[in-house]
């Protein structure tokens, strides 16, 4: 080859080297700067995040009272739907994860069971418009079941997709993703859980003093922008196949070697596990061992998820039974109590990482996971001990029967007279006073009333048949120059919601009619129009049914037609949160008698909501040293190959928590206190019984140095 040629050749293979070489910096550069950037898709997870924890927790938080209150379940009956819920909810996510790992992928599991989610979101909202009782029930029943299969099937598959979208060299940028994804669930449910209980009580719709329907509205309007997010993401995301269930092969195993085990009788073999040798290598036999030892540890496990989650249950009924008056127009609903404990959980967390847990271990106590999660549990169970002496003080305001063989009889004297009563025995009631009176219980019972002190002579009799209910209201009150009784049942029950409650027992100038709309009106914290649809129109004098009023000071106007009222209120009246109040008035022009007056049938709660907050605090403090410990317990001492295994296992232990609560709901115990002494006493056996097992657990650390 001529020397010319050769040197242009060596020339053109130095330029492509060089471009090579550029290229490959190139590259190599991009490479760098791909690595130091954000993933486009996470931004989407993260909103997706926020809006589904968001619609959750809202939807849990009023779950209860709308169980008790709209529904008309009992208290116990609500507990159990909300903890079945729970189970459904805790459930899933095991299978959710085998349909993410062995055929959908991580991507549409999310993206189908989303869509289911949102229907059962829009189906209780719907269930939740005033309609036939049943209609209702079945309504928010099928919501609730399918939120459950969406909220608990897409569980193990968001964190782990959002896992999924970083690269090798990210492993910085994936720890700040979690750390943002904590915070998204954290701050979704803290707004919802202070929002939905406004929602429900402070805004009227269909008709009605509370909106259920709206309540719910909003989560599920916050799940189908979850929804909305996470598709527009779609084209950002890095989508890997399914790569098969580890689970499945797990299963199949242990069911192998169990069928080997049972088939091979007389056939000796080191390790029951080693049955499966003719379809599973060693490794996976020797991981699923040691999933076994961790499994044998959560065995009392489930308790503890059985007293954390009453949270959302028995200790929002025992809120409603409690004071929440701050000041006159600030009060705190009983359904609020539940965001203590996720703003506690982001207190406590930095506290026990970098206070608490150095200062033990610098004096050698609760140096490993096993003794932190043992106290944990222990904290709960004296939480539960604190809520048990809280209920004992709130049920000595419960309303007591009156003895055996007899009813109670609240006599009103709404009169301007002194009145001395003759029958059924002696008793003197001053002017516009109230008298209880225990009688026999019979088929006819005789009253007589005597009036002094006024210009009213004639004395008022009454002989009443068939009064056989345990309580019962009398009204003495003056009409149409005489005295005139009165008589209706009664009664002694507080509102599941919390709330006051308030008849009207008059005798006024205005005469109600048969087809008029005429109706007294009561204002303040809340507007009423109550009408006197237990009275014998046309009439004056007459009663009411109980209404439900929120806790304040009301103002109460008389009629003047069946449209208007009075300029000016009769009289005012207060009432307390859990009371039970009977208003009484007189009205006569002609005798210059305008007068109101109350009487107390049923005390007002005297204890304080703010009261739960010492449990609150001890069962977070038990929440962070018992749940967060155990997650990364499980996650270090679990199998490489197993460690989704492990996680789900331990989300099936809240499941298992939840069905331990249903169970011993079939329990009838006399008093909630009770009850409460029993999961104290239940937990602390627990975790004796958890303590020991723990200290034969060999760490695997010690195990892979040995």
């Amino acid at each position: 080859m001529p020397k010319k040629e050769k040197s242009k050749t060596d020339d053109d293979e130095k330029k492509k080297k060089k471009d090579d070489k550029e290229k490959s910096q190139d590259e190599q550069s991009e490479s760098e700067q791909g690595i130091k950037k954000f993933p486009i898709g996470i931004f989407f997870l993260l909103g997706n995040e926020f809006c589904e924890r968001f619609s959750f927790y809202g939807m849990r938080t009023i779950l209860t009272l709308f169980l008790v209150n709209q529904l008309h379940y009992s208290e116990n009956a609500a507990s159990k739907i909300y903890h079945g819920f729970q189970i459904v909810a805790y459930f899933m996510p095991l299978f959710g994860a085998i349909v993410a790992d062995a055929w959908l992928g991580k991507f549409w599991t999310i993206l189908s069971l989303s869509i289911l989610y949102a229907c059962g979101n829009l189906i209780i909202a719907a269930g939740a418009i005033p309609n036939y009782l049943t209609f209702m029930r079945v309504m928010s029943i099928i919501g609730l079941f399918i939120i459950g299969i969406g909220t608990g099937g897409i569980k193990p598959c968001v964190s782990a997709f959002g896992g999924d979208q970083f690269k090798k060299g990210q492993e910085a940028m994936r720890q700040h993703f979690f750390g943002l994804f904590y915070f998204a669930i954290n701050s979704g449910s803290l707004i919802s859980t202070a929002l939905t209980p406004f929602l429900r009580e402070d805004v009227k719709c269909f008709g009605e003093d509370t909106c259920f329907s709206l309540a719910f509205l909003v989560p599920a309007v916050l799940f189908t922008i979850a929804l909305t997010f996470f598709a527009i993401g779609r084209p950002f995301y890095v989508i890997k196949p399914p790569e098969g269930s580890v689970f499945v092969s797990v299963v199949g195993c242990v069911c192998s070697a169990l069928y080997n085990k049972a088939r091979k009788k007389g056939e000796k073999k080191e390790h029951w596990l080693d049955y499966a040798d003719d379809r599973y290598d060693s490794v996976l036999k020797q991981d699923i061992r040691r999933l076994l030892r961790i499994l044998i540890l959560y065995i009392p496990l489930p308790l503890f998820w059985a007293l954390y989650e009453q949270q959302g249950s028995k200790w929002v009924i025992q809120s409603t039974k409690m004071d929440g008056k701050i000041t006159k127009s600030l009060h705190i609903k009983p359904d609020h109590m539940q965001i203590v404990n996720p703003l506690l959980i982001l207190i406590m967390i930095p506290i026990c990482d970098f206070v608490v847990y150095p200062l033990l271990n610098r004096i050698h106590l609760l140096t490993t996971p096993l003794q932190k999660m043992t106290v944990g549990g222990l904290l709960s169970a004296s939480a539960f001990v604190i809520t048990a002496f809280l209920q004992l003080k709130i049920e000595t305001e419960i309303p007591e029967l009156p003895p055996e063989g007899e009813i109670e009889m609240l006599v009103i004297n709404n009169s301007p007279c002194t009145l001395q009563i003759r029958s059924p025995e002696g008793r003197e009631i001053h002017n516009f006073g109230v008298t209880f009176l225990n009688i026999p219980i019979s088929k006819t019972s005789d009253w007589s009333f005597v009036p002094t002190g006024c210009d009213i002579k004639n004395e008022a009799n009454k002989s009443i048949e068939g009064l056989n209910e345990t309580f019962n209201a009398m009204m003495v009150t003056y009409g149409d120059d005489k005295l005139v009784i009165q008589v209706s049942n009664d009664t002694r029950e507080k509102l599941t919601s919390g709330d006051s409650q308030v008849r009207l027992l008059f005798s006024i100038d205005y005469e109600f009619t048969d087809k008029e709309n005429a109706s007294f009106l009561i204002q303040g914290p809340s507007t009423l129009f109550l009408f006197p649809d237990k009275m014998n129109r046309p009439g004056k004098i007459g009663m009411t049914e109980y209404c439900s009023l929120s806790p304040g000071e009301y103002e109460l106007f008389l009629p003047v037609d069946e449209n208007d009222h009075e300029e000016e209120p009769v009289g005012k009246f207060d009432v307390d949160t859990g009371g039970s109040y009977t208003v009484f008035i007189l009205q006569s022009e002609a005798w210059n008698i305008r007068a109101m007056n109350s009487t107390i049938t049923v005390q007002p709660n005297s204890m304080h909501r703010l009261w739960q907050i010492p449990q609150s605090i001890v069962i977070t403090v038990g929440e962070v040293m018992f749940s967060i410990t155990g997650l990364d317990f499980s996650y270090s001492q679990a199998p490489e190959s197993l460690k989704s295994v492990v996680q789900a296992i331990w989300l099936l232990s809240n499941a298992l928590g939840n069905f331990l609560v249903v169970l011993l709901n079939f329990l009838k115990f006399e008093r909630y206190s009770h009850e409460f002494f029993m999961y104290a006493g239940l937990m602390t056996l627990s975790m004796v019984a958890f303590g020991i097992i723990a200290c034969f657990y060999q760490y695997a650390e010690s195990e892979e140095k040995s």
